[in-house]
């Protein structure tokens, strides 16, 4: 009995380790849902709609059109995180030192997304995206010696957003969409394959703690105001309301039977606001500016919910706001060719006291390029990439196997690239 509860205590530990990747997925952003934005860093994204992608962002922007648009893009994001560090077993007084690096956990991903907009008259516009703002996938090999504080974890999301544009004025529009988002998460930590001699073959290697399979729709609203301030000048606000999910499936466990059930975890996708300006210098200069802020501090703890009826407090997360500043410039080269760089300062927002492995979270500085190639009047191609360089993140944690007590001591170290393209067609 008192070795089922040991376990049990393990496996709660763990599942807050799990689940504080699932909450990182819904703070880890994905913007890439534009080839042209990403060109300029997505600077001044919802002030400058230059296809129908702009819908994603402000939903307001998309009453500049005055025919159909559709655009349908494939971004390709490759990250690299890497892992060094060590863990010291403790059991009963007796240490050993395990080697905890681990190279490219992150799996790379392609992302697609797709968007139509059309004008009924002249002043309405509607409009509809298919996108993902959210999304993570990490993995750790079989033989990693820190995977009971993290080893599997993939979110994915994607989210339908009709939206309509109205124009109060010539100069001013303003916008409002409805969004259903998916989501499903596979989540999991296991026993490394050194705690069975560690543990005095008490505990098996390999092993199960947890494993969470879940998925959930939600629902939530966006809205947008766009300002053509002067004929040089145009700024946006927009503002995409938090959703809330539930995701609900299987629980399992090889240490912990009674874990093994169903259950649900709630998990909350935060708001996002974006001040943008767009402003043209000459006949073949302009430059873009935005800064966003997610409210973060949404995820203040994590509750997992049992079929059982019980509740396991898993974990305070005590995310922080964060703020998205970012530069751009667009140069039109000829009729047929536009050219874009960009500047982003991203800020994690994860702090110190709360990072583990399964958050592979921090600041991060990007620098992008892009370009648009005309194809006729009425089509386009959009080519972007994208470096992004994380600031090295320390990672201190403590967790308990039965009877073995670990100290994880590691650094994280991150960067990815970025591609995008894009086809745009008018009609």
């Amino acid at each position: 009995m008192k070795q089922f509860s040991i376990l049990r205590a393990s496996v709660c530990i763990a599942l807050a380790s799990a689940t504080s990747s699932q909450a990182i997925a819904a703070g880890f952003q994905v913007n890439e849902h534009s080839a042209n934005g990403l060109g300029r860093a997505f600077a001044g994204q919802a002030a400058k709609p230059e296809n129908a992608s702009v819908l994603a962002t402000n939903p307001a922007a998309i009453s500049v059109f005055d025919t159909s648009q559709v655009s349908v893009s494939a971004n390709y994001i490759n990250p690299n995180i890497d892992i060094d560090g060590e863990v010291d077993a403790n059991l009963g007084g007796q240490t050993a030192t395990l080697d905890a690096s681990e190279d490219d956990i992150a799996d790379a991903a392609l992302i697609p997304s797709a968007f139509y907009t059309t004008p009924v008259n002249d002043k309405l516009s509607l409009g509809v995206g298919l996108f993902a703002n959210y999304g993570l996938s990490t993995d750790y090999s079989d033989d990693y010696n820190a995977l009971h504080f993290a080893d599997t974890a993939e979110v994915v999301t994607m989210s339908v957003n009709p939206a309509l544009a109205y124009k109060v004025t010539d100069t001013l529009s303003l916008g409002f969409g409805l969004s259903a988002t998916y989501a499903e998460a596979e989540i999991s930590t296991s026993t490394p394959q050194a705690i069975g001699p560690l543990s005095g073959n008490l505990i098996p290697g390999n092993a199960t703690i947890l494993k969470l399979e879940g998925d959930d729709w939600g629902y939530g609203w966006n809205v947008g105001a766009f300002w053509q301030a002067t004929a040089d000048t145009t700024l946006a606000l927009s503002y995409r309301a938090e959703t809330e999910l539930d995701l609900s499936g299987d629980i399992e466990s090889q240490l912990s039977p009674a874990l093994n059930q169903g259950g649900e975890l709630a998990l909350d996708l935060a708001a996002i606001t974006e001040l943008a300006v767009d402003h043209r210098i000459n006949q073949t200069w302009s430059v873009q500016a935005s800064a966003v802020h997610t409210q973060w501090s949404a995820f203040e703890k994590l509750e997992a919910t049992l079929d059982d009826g019980s509740v396991l407090p898993i974990k305070r997360e005590d995310f922080e706001n964060t703020w998205r500043l970012s530069l751009g410039a667009t140069y039109l080269y000829s009729d047929t060719l536009t050219l874009r760089a960009g500047y982003a300062y991203d800020e994690g927002a994860v702090s110190y006291a709360h990072r583990s492995l399964s958050i592979p979270d921090t600041d991060r500085h990007w620098l992008t390029v892009g370009a648009t190639y005309t194809l006729n009047d009425s089509s386009s191609v959009d080519m972007a990439y994208g470096y992004i360089k994380g600031r090295e993140a320390n990672v201190n944690q403590q967790r308990a196997v039965g009877p073995v007590v670990s100290t994880l001591t590691a650094t994280e170290h991150a960067n990815a690239h970025l591609l995008s393209v894009q086809y745009n067609v008018s009609f």
